[in-house]
């Protein structure tokens, strides 16, 4: 019997991506989309590894996709990594709301947003992770 080969996008590949260039919401909604498609095996594989190459990539950028495991691991039942919870992966002060939302539509994400993106000041609409 051989092996089977996965292909995934890690969360290390998918800011990789962004360093490079690429819109945040193309490389996360990419990762997304692996994400759920793969076992539990997989998905844990797939958050595991912490970016490396983060010069390039704003810290909005950075506190969404630790936010992002941190919930996807909370909602799949996984182990959460280590490397989520260091300083580099929050806001300071400034809190970054999605889309430079104004008004009450900034109450709305505050009161919506998932804890775990509250937790690093950032502000984004509850189906934040929802692919179609």
């Amino acid at each position: 019997m051989e092996g089977k080969l996965i292909v995934m996008i890690t969360v290390k590949e998918s800011i990789d991506n962004i360093a490079k260039g690429e819109e945040l919401w193309i490389s996360l909604g990419n990762f997304l989309d692996e994400f759920y498609y793969h076992n539990k095996e997989t998905r844990q594989q797939m958050i595991a590894e912490e970016p490396t190459d983060l010069k390039n990539v704003k810290k909005e950028y950075k506190a969404m996709f630790a936010a992002t495991v941190h919930k996807l691991a909370n909602d799949y039942k996984l182990s959460i990594p280590s490397w989520v919870w260091k300083k580099k992966y929050y806001m300071s002060e400034q809190p970054y709301f999605d889309g430079n939302v104004k008004g009450d539509l900034r109450l709305l994400f505050m009161y919506k947003s998932p804890s775990e993106f509250k937790h690093r000041n950032l502000f984004v609409d509850e189906n934040v992770l929802k692919r179609v």
